[in-house]
């Protein structure tokens, strides 16, 4: 595992960052190869079960999902055959996409500005939020809106790894200024935790929309591949505050953005009706904190 980088994002173009990003370790090599694999519109069921199978640790931690709660489904799945078979593509791709990230900062400890549990169930807070508004808003890829959701703070996390000052002076000013985490990114930096999350996730070989919706989450008509979805997330992190699920390290942020919500067609005032099922989305999806252990 690479250490701290010696540069600072105050000083650094966002022109700069894919260079430094380098620095980064990227994932071990099967999930380099999944994704890789899983762009390929022509790829089988048995060549994706193969590429799983090869790493024990993966497949056990991908039946463990797929058998969750999260899923609901009522007969056990033994084989990553028959979860691809059951749950589609997109439902492995995207348990795999989120385990490779999990495995990634599993290790990741606690300081005294963040608390890292309270950090990934925000994310899997808005996740839910995620889901359960995707077929509401009539948007069909309601699992790849549920991994972004889950993913898209990760540029903070990649921050305090690997520039651990940074993160503290975010944290700090943040607190002392009252401020939201972009907010005061932007008032110290030319770079933020989503650009950081973009450039990382590209590396990775992410799919290009999951990578344009994290960079996007919080100026979603700025994304080229899926507005909707980084519309989607970005009104999910909102929302999230009032379920009092917000993200450790900093305040709320003001205002949702007035172009998302008209982007998704979706008043504010409407969230209450969707409350309870959000809720209770939310506590089953935190299931999913059982893949840090």
């Amino acid at each position: 595992m690479a250490g701290i980088i010696n540069k600072s994002l105050m000083d650094m173009h966002p022109r700069e960052l894919k260079g430094v990003i380098k620095e980064i370790p990227t994932l071990p090599v099967v999930y380099q190869e999944l994704f890789r694999r899983m762009q390929d519109p022509d790829i089988s069921v048995p060549e994706i079960a193969t590429v799983i199978s090869r790493d024990q640790a993966l497949t056990s931690k991908i039946l463990h999902l797929v058998n969750s709660a999260f899923y609901g489904y009522s007969k056990r799945i033994t084989t990553i055959s028959r979860a691809v078979v059951i749950l589609g593509f997109q439902a492995v791709r995207s348990a795999a996409l989120a385990i490779s990230v999990f495995d990634y900062f599993k290790d990741e400890e606690s300081n005294a500005h963040i608390d890292i549990a309270s950090f990934w169930r925000h994310s899997i807070a808005v996740a839910s939020v995620c889901k359960v508004l995707a077929p509401v808003l009539q948007i069909r890829q309601a699992e790849e809106a549920f991994v972004i959701g889950l993913l898209h703070d990760t540029g903070k996390l990649i921050e305090k790894r690997y520039f651990p000052e940074d993160f503290d002076e975010v944290c700090y000013a943040a607190n002392e200024l009252h401020l939201s985490w972009f907010d005061c990114e932007k008032a110290l930096f030319t770079a933020h935790h989503a650009l950081i999350g973009k450039t990382v996730f590209r590396q990775w070989q992410f799919p290009p929309h999951i990578v344009d919706a994290v960079q996007c989450h919080h100026e979603p008509l700025k994304a080229t591949k899926a507005p909707h979805l980084a519309a989607l997330v970005h009104v999910a992190d909102y929302l999230t505050y009032q379920l009092g699920h917000g993200a450790p390290g900093a305040y709320p942020p003001e205002t949702c953005s007035a172009d998302a919500l008209k982007l998704l067609g979706f008043p504010l005032g409407d969230f209450e009706q969707h409350q309870a099922a959000i809720e209770e989305e939310i506590q089953r999806s935190m299931e999913i904190l059982k893949l840090l252990d």
